[in-house]
């Protein structure tokens, strides 16, 4: 046997091996050529694999492969905390490592990387050492754009790239402006850009990415000519899974969906199987009629897009999409409940998930509810929107969850179009919560509510009524929910015998970092957050 063929076997080996790391460093020790191949495997995702005290021994590491900057006095004076120590001192400098570890990383997650070196800032930069304001947050901002940038240059294959805020870019852009300089992005095959970029970077990705089969994309109306997006799309050779959002979530600004990139997308039908739109508009878009074109789509999704009108989403309900897994049609209008309706009806069988429209005394939700119906028993997700007040949807849908008895995924949202939360402490609503509380499949193990407004009491009421074995539930944007709800909660935990395993409380001004501590004593896994739930992170549970 030959050894490059002795060599490729044993890197498929150790390749099979990437999430067991003890066994990967005890054969990195047999001896020097498995070292060679086990070294690029290791640090292939170096920041996922790395925890704790390891990851600060990490940065530093990562550090010493940038160029001193020493001697760029603006900079020196930035970097100098009020001891006298010099923060570029971690930066360069003389090394003997035996590999150059950048080339090797593979995974390449800008948010990842720019909060553990945030989390790394604190500990070196404390508040009472900083010689001018906000130095702590310059330090780690310059040090993330920085690492960053080695990666793109140096790594030599590059399979995926997240960039999920512009915080890190440092008052300047991630440019693809020279191809010799990211080779390594020729083999990209994941690109998440969720901040808005221009047109400039779309153009030169085009001319150096023909890999790409995962692409999430956030843009304006201004910021981009649709040909660049277009030709970005054409360009890939195997794209599977498409998101496009609004970066600018006022609808003068929705990004413009045209024809001729939805007939972009379509020249992708042999391998695209995921399409999602948020804060889009399509009022110059005459026909969705290419989309339907593309019969491997098992996830189509319409998040608070404008401009759908019935004649427009009619191909869609041609039964083409009978391989659908996942629909989404969370619009606040324009939408025909007969194509909703025949299109879960024609993917009856494959469908799974199925987020609906906002529901509203005056639309035809109530026809939509009773209508699927007979066409819902492999349904495992239901996302449904109300309005303050409107019990008679509500109560239509309670029919339809009546006639789910698989579902293991439900999420109740509330709020118009002004974001009045959907209030179950209205007296007519009380009614209609409580008999939720009953007819909540016992196969719900997954449960979200997002705007909405619930009493402690009512709260209580739930977890001592209800027969679901309740393991993830989420609270987002509830701007009533206060500490006595966090501790019914703990309560409920601690009678169930710990029953619930996840719990995420996301945009709760009125709740405390006390009882969400108190919280993670009986909770495994206690996520809060006052960040804002956008789009694509909020409907993550529909994968």
């Amino acid at each position: 046997m030959s050894s490059y063929l002795l060599f490729e076997i044993l890197e498929n080996i150790f390749d099979l091996l990437k999430n067991d790391m003890g066994t990967l460093f005890s054969c990195m020790l047999v001896k020097r050529s498995w070292c060679r191949i086990i070294v690029p495997i290791l640090w292939g995702n170096s920041f996922k694999y790395v925890k704790g005290e390891n990851t600060r021994k990490l940065i530093v590491l990562y550090l010493k492969f940038l160029p001193s900057e020493m001697g760029t006095h603006y900079l020196e004076d930035r970097m100098l905390l009020k001891d006298g120590r010099n923060l570029l001192s971690f930066i360069g400098g003389e090394s003997n490592f035996m590999f150059d570890y950048p080339i090797y990383l593979k995974e390449l997650d800008c948010s990842h990387i720019s909060q553990i070196i945030d989390e790394w800032s604190y500990l070196i930069v404390s508040q009472e050492n900083i010689s001018y304001p906000h130095q702590r947050g310059f330090c780690s901002k310059w040090f993330s754009n920085k690492l960053i940038r080695l990666f793109m240059k140096k790594s030599v294959m590059i399979r995926t790239m997240i960039s999920n805020s512009d915080e890190y870019h440092f008052n300047e852009v991630f440019a693809f402006n020279n191809g010799g300089e990211i080779g390594g992005f020729k083999f990209l095959q994941t690109l998440h850009l969720d901040y808005c970029c221009d047109g400039h970077s779309l153009r030169n990705i085009t001319d150096v990415c023909h890999s790409i089969e995962e692409l999430w994309i956030s843009l304006t109306e201004t910021s981009v000519n649709i040909d660049t997006l277009n030709k970005l799309i054409l360009s890939q050779r195997r794209l599977k899974d498409f998101r496009l959002r609004s970066a600018v979530f006022v609808m003068e600004y929705f990004f413009g969906i045209s024809y001729d990139l939805l007939e972009a997308l379509m020249v992708q039908k042999g391998t695209l199987h995921t399409v999602q739109f948020f804060c889009c508009q399509f009022f110059k878009c005459e026909s969705l009629k290419p989309l339907a074109e593309c019969t491997n789509i098992k996830r189509l999704g319409f998040f608070n897009c404008e401009g759908l009108c019935e004649e427009k989403i009619e191909p869609l309900a041609s039964g083409s999409f009978s391989n659908l897994q996942i629909l989404a049609m969370a619009v606040y209008k324009g939408f025909s409940t007969d194509v909703i309706v025949n299109m879960v009806k024609n993917s009856q069988e494959n469908l799974k998930r199925i987020s609906l429209p906002m529901a509203t005394p005056n639309n035809h939700m109530i026809k939509v509810f009773c209508d699927m119906i007979p066409y819902t028993k492999n349904l495992i997700g239901i996302t449904v929107c109300f309005i303050a007040g409107d019990n008679k949807s509500f109560e239509s849908f309670l029919s339809l969850l009546d006639a789910c008895p698989n579902l293991e995924y439900l999420c109740i949202e509330g709020g118009d179009t002004e974001g009045i939360p959907l209030d179950f402490d209205d007296d007519d609503m009380i009614i209609e919560f409580k008999k939720l509380i009953k007819i909540m499949p016992q196969s719900v193990y997954r449960l979200i509510f997002y705007n909405i407004s619930i009493s402690s009491i009512l709260l209580q009421t739930f977890f001592d009524n209800c027969v679901a074995k309740i393991k993830y539930l989420g609270f987002y944007e509830c701007p009533l929910l206060i500490d006595e709800h966090i501790n019914i909660i703990t309560e409920y935990v601690k009678k169930s015998d710990g029953e619930l395993k996840n719990l995420i409380i996301n945009w709760c001004y009125l709740v405390s970092y006390y009882a969400i501590n108190n919280a993670r004593k009986v909770i495994e896994n206690v996520q809060f957050s006052d960040v804002e739930p956008q789009d694509m992170e909020f409907t993550a549970w529909l994968e």
